[in-house]
C-alpha cells in the first residue's frame, strides 16, 4: 500500500520533476494543464466540469478507466458523477462506518494500493473490485469530504510515476475547488445575506474607530502600529509578530531599524508560551536571561499579546527605550500604553482579515452569479429590487441602473402573472414556479420559466424574495423546429425521458403504411427538376398533414415513397384503424390534388398504398454521434411489398389487417400474392372507400 501524502501544487516542483523530461512529453504535460483552465472556465455545471475532468485525467496519464463521486449531503454515501470505461449506470454506494473515518487519514494524499485495505467495505469494496480500481483520492476541503476520484490501472500495467502523481495532485485539488463551489452555488442567498450583515457591521466599525482602524491591509496596518509604538515609547528597535495556523514559527509582518539581521522565532518559546492564556505582557530588563534575549541579542525588551476575542493574533515587541539620559527600562506606565495599543491593533487586524476574506467570497458569489445563465433578481422587504446578474440583465433587456431600487411592480408593470406570482410568495412564504409563460421585455416579447423563492436571513427572518429567470425562447424554437423534421410524438418522447436517446430497441406491436407514387420516375424525367422538387412539395405537404392528424409516426421520406407507423413510439388500440383512415383520406385528397394539377395542366399523381401489421424492433439505429428512430423487421418488408403491388389509388392490406378491423371497413378479396422472402403466397384484401 502506498500513500502519496501532502497534494503540494506549487509549480516550480511540478517543473523539477518534468525538467528530465523529453520536449514532446513536456509539451504534452503542459497542454493537459492548458486543457484543464479551460475546462474549468467553460463548463457550465459540475457534471460538465467533473466529466471533462475525468477525461482529461485518464487521457494524461494513460489510465485505462476512473470516476467521480460526490459526497451526499448524509455524509454516508456518495453519487457517481460521471465515469469513464467502467460499465453500468450511474449509481450511489453507501459508505461504511470504518471507511469514514479511515479515508481522513488520506485527506492530504494519494492512496494507492497493491491489496485492497480491510476498512473499504460492502458495496464500495465490489465496485471497486468490478471496475479494477487501485487508486482513491479523497476530496476534502477543510476536514469535510467533498468527493472521491477513483482511478484504474495505467495501458500495459505501468506504475505510477512522479509526475503522474503531480498531475493527480493539481488535478485533484481543481477538482476539489469545482465541488465546493458546487456546494456554495446552492447556498448562494444565504451567505450573501451572511455576507451583507457581516460588511454593514464591519463599515460601522471602521467609520466610528481610531484611525488606525481604517487600515484593511494586514501589512500595512502592522507597519503603522508598530511606528506608532516606537513613537510612543521612544524605542529604538521594534517587531510585529503574527501567528500561523500550519506553523510553530510566527511570521514577521514588519521589522524597525533591524538592518538586515535575520530571524526565526517559535510560539513555544517561554515568554510567548507565558502569554498565550493571559492578556498581560512582559517587561524584560538585563535581570532575566530568557531565550528571546538571547536570539534578539538584546537586554531591555518590552512584549505584548495580540488578542481579538480571546484569540491570541501575535505579538508585538519593543527594544531599548531611548531617553535624554540614555537607554532606559521600559516602564509599567509604557506596558500599559502598549497593551492599548495593541488592544486596538488587533481588533483592527482581526477586522482587517475578515473584511478581506468577506469581500474576496463576496466577489466570488456574485461572480459565480454573474457567470450562471439564470438571471437573478433579489427584491427586499419593501418589493425594491436591491440586485440583478448580468443574465438578468440580458433576458430583461434593460440595465441595471433602471432596475435597482424600483418595485418590483414597475418592474413587471406588464406581466400580472409574475406580479401575482411574487405577491404569492411574500404572503405564503414558499415557493411558487411557472414554465412556458409569455415575457414583455423592453424591446421585445419572449418565453420564460421563472421561480421566486423567500429570502431568509441568518435569523431565519424573511426579507423579500428572491427571483430566478429563465430564458427559453432559444429552447422552443429548437423544439419546434425539430418537430418539422421528426414525428411530433418522437420529438414528445425524448424531451419527457432522456434516456431515450439511448442506443438500442424494444419489441412491439405495431400497424405500417406504405405509400408510393406510381410512374413518377418517368414523370420526373419529363420536368424540369425545379418542378419536380415542387410536385413532391406539394404532395408531401398534403399527406404529412393527415398522417399528424391521425398521430401516425412519419419514419422516412424516401424519394416519392413515404413510411408510417402507428403505434411506435407510443401504441394505442386503435392504431390500425387509424392506419386505415390515413390511406383512405390520403387517397380521396390525392383525387382533389389531381383536380387542381389538371387545371393547371400538369399530369396527375397516382399513390399505391399498402398496410401490414405484426411484431417490430422499434427503437434508436445508428451511432452515438448519429441516430434515427425507426422500426424494423419482417413487418416492415412486407408492407413495403404489399405497398409495391397496389395499383393506382389502391390500398392493399394483409389478413392480419382485415381480421382486426373487419368490423369497420369494407374489403375485397384479392387473389394471393407471391413476395420476395415468402415460401408461400400472401393473402392480400382491397379496402373499399
Amino acid at each position: 500500500m502506498l500513500l502519496k501524502k501532502k497534494r503540494s501544487l506549487e509549480c516550480h516542483n511540478f517543473l523539477l520533476l518534468t525538467t528530465n523530461t523529453d520536449t514532446d512529453q513536456f509539451e504534452y504535460y503542459l497542454s493537459s494543464l492548458d486543457e484543464l483552465g479551460e475546462i474549468l472556465i467553460e463548463a457550465d455545471n459540475i457534471e460538465s466540469v467533473s466529466s471533462g475532468i475525468l477525461r482529461l485525467t485518464l487521457g494524461t496519464i494513460m489510465a485505462s478507466n476512473g470516476a467521480i463521486f460526490i459526497n451526499n449531503e448524509d455524509g454516508t454515501s456518495i453519487t457517481e458523477l460521471c465515469s469513464i470505461g467502467i460499465d453500468g449506470n450511474p449509481l450511489s454506494i453507501n459508505l461504511s462506518e470504518s471507511f469514514i473515518v479511515n479515508i481522513k487519514v488520506y485527506q492530504y494524499g494519494i492512496l494507492t494500493y497493491d491489496k485492497q485495505p480491510d476498512w473499504i467495505e460492502g458495496d464500495l469494496k465490489e465496485y471497486l473490485e468490478k471496475s479494477n480500481i487501485n487508486t482513491i483520492i479523497p476530496l476534502f476541503h477543510k476536514n469535510k469530504l467533498l468527493g472521491i476520484l477513483c482511478i484504474g490501472e495505467k495501458f500495459m500495467s505501468e506504475v505510477f510515476t512522479d509526475i503522474d502523481y503531480k498531475i493527480l495532485e493539481i488535478i485533484s485539488n481543481h477538482l476539489t475547488k469545482s465541488l465546493f463551489n458546487y456546494e456554495l452555488i446552492k447556498n448562494v442567498e444565504e451567505k450573501k445575506q451572511e455576507l451583507n450583515i457581516k460588511l454593514l457591521e464591519l463599515e460601522t466599525l471602521f467609520d466610528i474607530g481610531v484611525a488606525i482602524s481604517s487600515v484593511l491591509d494586514v501589512n500595512n496596518l502592522a507597519n503603522d502600529v508598530l511606528l506608532r509604538a516606537v513613537g510612543i515609547l521612544n524605542a529604538s528597535k521594534g517587531m510585529f509578530l503574527l501567528q500561523n495556523e500550519n506553523s510553530p514559527i510566527l511570521d514577521i509582518l514588519s521589522l524597525f531599524n533591524w538592518g538586515e539581521q535575520k530571524f526565526l522565532l517559535s510560539k513555544n518559546i517561554d515568554v510567548f508560551k507565558q502569554m498565550q492564556n493571559g492578556d498581560r505582557g512582559l517587561i524584560l530588563t538585563d535581570k532575566y536571561k530568557t531565550d528571546i534575549q538571547n536570539k534578539l541579542k538584546e537586554k531591555n525588551l518590552i512584549i505584548v499579546p495580540l488578542r481579538a476575542k480571546q484569540n491570541l493574533l501575535g505579538y508585538m515587541i519593543l527594544c531599548d527605550k531611548e531617553t535624554r539620559s540614555g537607554v532606559e527600562s521600559f516602564t509599567d506606565l509604557d506596558l500599559d500604553i502598549l497593551t492599548s495599543l495593541s488592544n486596538q491593533a488587533a481588533v483592527a487586524m482581526d477586522n482587517a482579515k475578515l473584511f478581506k476574506e468577506i469581500t474576496e467570497a463576496k466577489q466570488f458569489n456574485e461572480s459565480i452569479l454573474g457567470s450562471i445563465a439564470t438571471g437573478v433578481i433579489t427584491i427586499n422587504s419593501i418589493g425594491e429590487a436591491d440586485s440583478i446578474n448580468k443574465a438578468g440583465e440580458n433576458i430583461l433587456k434593460t440595465e441595471k441602473q433602471k432596475i435597482i431600487g424600483n418595485h418590483y411592480m414597475y418592474i413587471f408593470e406588464n406581466d400580472n402573472e409574475i406580479i401575482e406570482l411574487i405577491t404569492k410568495t411574500e404572503e405564503n412564504k414558499k415557493i411558487y414556479s411557472e414554465i412556458n409563460i409569455p415575457f414583455q421585455t423592453a424591446s421585445d416579447d419572449t418565453i420564460i420559466n421563472i421561480s421566486v423563492a423567500p429570502r431568509i436571513d441568518i435569523n431565519n427572518n424573511t426579507e423579500g424574495v428572491v427571483i430566478a429567470i429563465e430564458d427559453i425562447s432559444d429552447i422552443n424554437k429548437v423544439k419546434n423546429t425539430f418537430k418539422r423534421y421528426v414525428s411530433k410524438q418522437v420529438v414528445d418522447n425524448l424531451l419527457d425521458d432522456d434516456t431515450n436517446l439511448n442506443l438500442g430497441g424494444e419489441d412491439r406491436e405495431v400497424t405500417i403504411l406504405f405509400t408510393d407514387i406510381r410512374g413518377f420516375t418517368s414523370m420526373a424525367e419529363k420536368m424540369e427538376p425545379e418542378k419536380v422538387v415542387l410536385t413532391l412539395n406539394e404532395y408531401f405537404s398534403e399527406m404529412i398533414d393527415i398522417v399528424f392528424k391521425y398521430n401516425g409516426t412519419l419514419d422516412k421520406i424516401i424519394g416519392d415513397e413515404l413510411m408510417i407507423v402507428f403505434g411506435a413510439p407510443l401504441s394505442s388500440e386503435d392504431d390500425t384503424e387509424r392506419a386505415l383512415k390515413t390511406a383512405i383520406e390520403m387517397q380521396n385528397k390525392i383525387t382533389e390534388l389531381n383536380k387542381v394539377r389538371k387545371k393547371r395542366k400538369e399530369p396527375p399523381i397516382l399513390v399505391g398504398a399498402g398496410i401490414n401489421r405484426g411484431q417490430v424492433v422499434s427503437g434508436n439505429i445508428g451511432s452515438r454521434d448519429m441516430m434515427d428512430y425507426t422500426v424494423v423487421g419482417d413487418t416492415v418488408n412486407l408492407g413495403s411489398r404489399l405497398c409495391s403491388a397496389a395499383a393506382a389509388g389502391e390500398i392493399i392490406v394483409s389478413g392480419k389487417v382485415r381480421k382486426s378491423t373487419d368490423e369497420q371497413f369494407i374489403y375485397k378479396e384479392l387473389e394471393p400474392i407471391k413476395v420476395k422472402g415468402k415460401k408461400n403466397k400472401i393473402d392480400v384484401y382491397q379496402v373499399q372507400y
